[in-house]
């Protein structure tokens, strides 16, 4: 059954909850709740009072989160709200500690290259378009992140005839986080042809299977991926956005990012070599441009060092 949050029992006693601070806060908190809900509702898991939800359900929900590729930055950002909820309705019992569900404590950026190679995302794609259409629709999806940089959830919900505007620019509003919409302008040709092949599978929809919704067709496009040949815990539709970010950075750049390079010193010499001593201009102006096209905010900038790795050490 499609996720109502007005008709869900503990989506409608999180509008009646009283939580303290500012309006801001609430509007937050039940922005993280409804998440929390909808995908405790896509595992099956029925409970529907708040002094019920215990932390067998949080953990799964994480856990779905985590196969689905969530930063663990939102993960917690969701969790938060999780627990204002639940001590608000008299249910003190949810872990405290973010570690209690598998969430490590990042407190500095690790210099790890989580971006599919390109070998690998060619096998996987002949596996894809040697299948059926649904195996097809997930190989357009993952050509979408690859070269447009689109979250999954943003590729499933793509529609050409009504995202690609008349001037060839990409309009990404369906599925972006936190409803924050924006505007591809420089699309690569290879973009181009990633646009035409979602075109040819979509026709006038989305790339969600009509006779599908979208909770399905998500977990079932992650099984099509890893049977396709991706590794289930490394290889998801997001290294392919790892992939496109620091591919668009070395075409700002023109050199290679931090992650790519096994020391500050071997990134900064050559970094050096293609830009001289100004080289830490380009790398911030390209991180900035990065940061809008990947849809994140401006203070943004942990998250798109999670891509590209850390000018700095």
């Amino acid at each position: 059954m499609r996720f109502k949050p007005a008709k869900d029992s503990l989506m409608r006693a999180a509008t009646r909850t009283r939580y303290p601070g500012s309006s801001k806060t609430r509007v937050a908190h039940l922005k993280e709740v409804n998440q929390f809900v909808k995908e405790l509702r896509n595992q099956g898991l029925g409970v529907k009072k708040w002094d019920n939800v215990t932390n067998k359900h949080v953990g799964a929900v994480v856990k779905s989160w985590q196969d689905r590729g969530l930063e663990t930055k939102t993960i917690k950002e969701y969790l938060s709200g999780v627990r204002a909820t639940a001590e608000a309705n008299g249910n003190n019992s949810i872990h405290k500690a973010n570690s209690a569900f598998g969430l490590e404590n990042i407190k500095y950026v690790k210099n790890i290259d989580k971006s599919m190679p390109d070998a690998k995302l060619t096998s996987i794609m002949i596996n894809l378009k040697a299948g059926g259409n649904h195996e097809i629709r997930v190989a357009a999806q993952l050509g979408l992140c690859r070269h447009l940089g689109l979250r999954h959830e943003e590729a499933r919900k793509f529609n050409p005839s009504r995202d690609v505007l008349p001037d060839g620019r990409v309009h990404v509003a369906a599925g972006a986080k936190g409803g924050k919409e924006r505007v591809l302008s420089e699309i690569s040709p290879e973009g181009r042809n990633a646009i035409e092949n979602a075109r040819s599978v979509a026709g006038t929809g989305s790339m969600i299977p009509p006779d599908m919704r979208d909770s399905q067709w998500e977990k079932k496009g992650y099984k099509i991926l890893e049977k396709a040949g991706a590794n289930k815990k490394y290889e998801k539709f997001h290294s392919a956005r790892h992939a496109y970010a620091q591919l668009r950075y070395e075409q700002l750049t023109g050199f290679k990012c931090r992650v790519k390079y096994e020391s500050k010193e071997a990134f900064e010499q050559a970094a050096i070599k293609a830009r001289g001593e100004n080289w830490k201009d380009y790398d911030k102006s390209a991180r900035g441009i990065i940061k809008v096209e990947m849809g994140h905010g401006l203070g943004r900038d942990s998250t798109v060092a999670q891509y590209l790795g850390s000018n700095s050490k």
